[in-house]
């Protein structure tokens, strides 16, 4: 929810890359390549989200990656101070207000809030747990297409059709059948193919970024129909080939 994608722009003027992010139209990062840019970029971040608590305004949740864009992974602490303070903002709460309900002093108070300061996720978890919340942890696999396939395969139900952004149908390799039913289907639709113990797919590799930055609500699963739908153009070309040989 808050893993802000950013884009690089060379900067003309000096040797360098610059940082920007769409949802965080303040951020204002720099780095000597783009490898050091995405170092300085989540310092960049918490420095921006800390303007967010100056000017008492809510923290904007993070979009979709676009394509050449990098997502930047916030540490655990950060996205837990984001939905402290978001909350604060929802119920019209100050900094004193949080003191207050917390029993501390106004300092231990602020650092809470303070995106440049190093706070203890405990701390953290306290002042959330006074607001009844709690945090939730949510550890991703390194490798999210076979967590794909392991979240929805089922044996009743082998066809899915999964939300994608930006990638048409003919972009992957389909089974024919399923490429001329879906043919008007837009673009922002692609499908994934789980066919028995093989587990044959059909997937993009920025699928697996956005699974893996996401998680699910990154995606739309909708179940397809469970008759086999026909060998994909490449095997189709192979069976003709062995007829004609």
């Amino acid at each position: 929810m808050y893993d802000y994608p950013i884009r690089f722009e060379q900067d003309v003027s000096a040797p360098g890359v610059a940082v920007f992010c769409r949802d965080l139209p303040e951020l204002n990062s720099y780095g000597d390549d783009r490898k050091h840019a995405i170092r300085e970029a989540l310092d960049g971040i918490e420095s921006t989200l800390s303007i967010y608590v100056d000017e008492r305004r809510s923290i904007p949740p993070a979009s979709a990656p676009l394509e050449g864009e990098h997502v930047v992974h916030l540490p655990a602490v950060t996205v837990a101070k984001i939905a402290l303070w978001n909350t604060m903002m929802e119920r019209d709460m100050r900094k004193a207000d949080l003191c207050r309900l917390l029993g501390v002093h106004q300092a231990q108070g602020d650092r809470l809030v303070d995106f440049l300061h190093t706070s203890k996720m405990d701390q953290v978890e306290r002042a959330l747990d006074a607001l009844e919340l709690y945090v939730d942890v949510k550890v991703m696999s390194q490798n999210p297409t076979k967590l794909l396939i392991r979240q929805i395969q089922e044996p009743t139900a082998t066809r899915y059709l999964v939300h994608l952004a930006n990638k048409g149908l003919d972009e992957l390799s389909l089974p024919i059948g399923l490429a001329q039913e879906y043919a008007a289907v837009p673009p922002k639709l692609a499908t994934v193919v789980l066919d028995g113990d093989d587990d044959k797919f059909w997937w993009l590799s920025e699928s697996s970024e956005r699974l893996s930055n996401f998680g699910w609500d990154a995606f739309s699963l909708a179940r397809l129909k469970h008759e086999d739908l026909g060998p994909t153009h490449d095997e189709d070309l192979k069976q003709q080939k062995t007829q004609r040989g």
